[in-house]
């Protein structure tokens, strides 16, 4: 796989994560600061796989950007629940 596979698959996750907390929340299956604290564990987690891959080699930027963004994006709509 390529940089900008592993950046799709990313972007991916982040959608479907929002969608899931969005959908659980509506239901009443989830209460908001719960979805707020799943956003901010997945932003964390993102953010600690952007900082590993920095230490292998031949791991591409895009990846690397797109752990971050996916960090920074996750982080953003969680302030923003």
């Amino acid at each position: 796989m390529n940089g900008f596979h592993d950046a799709s698959y990313n972007v991916a996750a982040v959608i479907a994560t929002l969608a899931l907390c969005r959908t659980l929340i509506e239901k009443g299956i989830l209460a908001r600061e719960d979805a707020v604290q799943m956003l901010l564990d997945e932003a964390v987690a993102h953010a600690i796989q952007a900082e590993a891959q920095t230490q292998e080699p031949g791991v591409s930027t895009t990846t690397i950007d797109a752990n971050r963004q996916c960090a920074e994006i996750l982080k953003l709509l969680a302030e923003k629940f």
